[in-house]
C-alpha cells in the first residue's frame, strides 16, 4: 500500500468544511472558507506529487465464518468482505431470472429514477416494460425495487435467519431491495449510512469502493438524506472509477487506494456504512440488497457523518426512514422536491 494522501489532521479540517456546508449550504460554506479550502487542496496536490499511484486490491473473500469473527474483523472495522457462494443454494439464486419476474410481477407499477442525471429525473412504468428494455440491451438500471414490501412471500427465497443473524441487535431499519440492470449499466459513486449484505442472484456485477477516510478527494455536496453522491465536476459527470480518467478535476483519485470485486451468482458482499462504492453490470444482472441501520456502530466509526445523517432536512431523518422502508425511489423524489407532485398524480 502507498502512503496515505490524507492525514488525520486533513480529515478533521475537511470535516469542518462539511459541517459548514451541511448547515449553511455549499455556496455559503464555500464563501466563508474559500481561501482556507484553496490552501487545503493546494497542500494535498503538493503532497500527491510525492506519492505513488493508488491501487485497487481485491476485497477479502471468506467461506463460513462465525458471527463473532464477522463482527470483530469486518463490521467493527468497517471493512468490506465477500462471502463466496454463500447463497448458491438459496431459491433466489436457483430460480430468479428476468422471465421469472415478468411472469409473476410484470404488472407491478414502478418508479424508474435516473441516478445518472443531476435532477434525478423519473418515469412511472411497469416491471414488464423495464425488463423488456433490459433484455433488448438498453442501458436501463432499475434500482431499489421493493419486492419484499409488495410480495413478502419471496422471503422464503432467502436464508433470512442467516441474514438477520449478521446484524446482531441492530433492528432500527430492515429492508430488502432488488436491483435489475442491463449489460454495462452503471451506478455512479455514492454512499449511505446503512449496512448492506448484497446477494448476487443472476449475472455478474463489478464493484469498486473507496473508504470514507478519503472523502476530501470525493468532496461530495452536503447530504440531503441518508445518501451522498460524488459531485458533478466535468462535462456533466461525476468521477467514473471504471474508466480511470484522472485528468483534472479528478486527478487526486489517482493517489488513493480502492477495493474491488466481481460478484457472481451466490456471492454475498458486506458493504459497510459510509463506504463509497460504484457498480457496473458485466452482463444483465439481478441482485438484492439486505440493509439495516447500525446506529451505534456508525456513531463509533463515523461520528461526524452520523451526526449529519441525523440532521438531514430534505427530507428529515424520520421521514427518510419511513420512505426507505416503503420505496427508496420515493426518497429520491423527496430529495428533489418531486414527491408531492408524484403522490398527487396517484390520487
Amino acid at each position: 500500500m502507498v502512503d496515505l494522501l490524507l492525514s488525520r489532521r486533513n480529515r478533521i479540517t475537511y470535516n469542518c468544511f462539511q459541517f459548514l456546508d451541511h448547515f449553511l449550504g455549499r455556496s455559503i460554506g464555500f464563501k466563508l472558507t474559500e481561501k482556507s479550502r484553496r490552501r487545503f487542496y493546494a497542500s494535498l496536490e503538493q503532497k500527491a506529487q510525492t506519492l505513488e499511484d493508488g491501487k485497487f486490491t481485491e476485497i477479502d473473500r471468506v467461506g463460513e465464518i462465525s458471527i463473532e469473527r464477522f463482527y470483530t474483523e469486518y463490521v467493527k472495522k468497517g471493512k468490506p468482505v465477500v462471502f463466496t457462494k454463500k447463497a448458491q443454494e438459496w431459491d433466489c439464486v436457483k430460480e430468479w431470472s428476468f422471465d421469472y419476474f415478468k411472469k409473476l410481477h410484470g404488472t407491478d407499477e414502478i418508479i424508474l429514477v435516473d441516478q445518472d442525471k443531476m435532477d434525478l429525473s423519473h418515469q412511472t412504468t411497469t416491471l414488464h416494460e423495464i425488463i423488456d428494455d433490459i433484455e433488448k440491451g438498453n442501458k436501463n438500471y432499475y434500482r431499489f425495487y421493493p419486492l419484499l414490501e409488495r410480495h413478502p412471500e419471496h422471503l422464503a427465497d432467502f436464508d433470512v435467519s442467516w441474514l438477520r443473524s449478521q446484524k446482531r441487535n441492530n433492528t432500527l431499519v430492515e429492508s430488502f431491495q432488488v436491483f435489475m440492470g442491463s449489460k454495462d449499466s452503471y451506478t455512479p459513486l455514492h454512499n449511505s449510512c446503512l449496512s448492506n449484505l448484497f446477494v448476487q442472484t443472476y449475472g455478474k456485477k463489478k464493484w469498486r469502493l473507496y473508504s470514507n477516510k478519503d472523502i476530501a478527494v470525493i468532496d461530495p455536496d452536503p447530504a440531503r438524506n441518508i445518501y451522498r453522491h460524488a459531485p458533478i465536476r466535468k462535462d456533466g459527470d461525476s468521477f467514473n472509477a471504471f474508466e480511470e480518467n484522472y485528468e483534472k478535476p479528478f486527478h487526486l483519485y489517482k493517489k488513493i487506494n480502492g477495493l474491488e470485486t466481481t460478484l457472481e451468482p451466490g456471492d454475498v458482499l458486506y458493504n459497510p456504512p459510509h463506504y463509497w462504492h460504484t457498480v457496473k453490470n458485466i452482463g444483465a444482472s439481478i441482485g438484492v440488497g439486505y440493509r439495516w441501520l447500525p446506529l451505534w456502530d456508525n456513531m463509533m466509526n463515523w461520528p461526524w457523518y452520523t451526526f449529519f445523517d441525523l440532521t438531514v432536512r430534505k427530507p428529515n431523518f424520520f421521514k427518510t426512514i419511513r420512505l426507505l422502508k416503503q420505496d427508496v425511489n420515493l426518497l429520491h423524489l423527496a430529495e428533489t422536491g418531486k414527491l408531492k407532485d408524484y403522490l398527487n398524480s396517484k390520487k
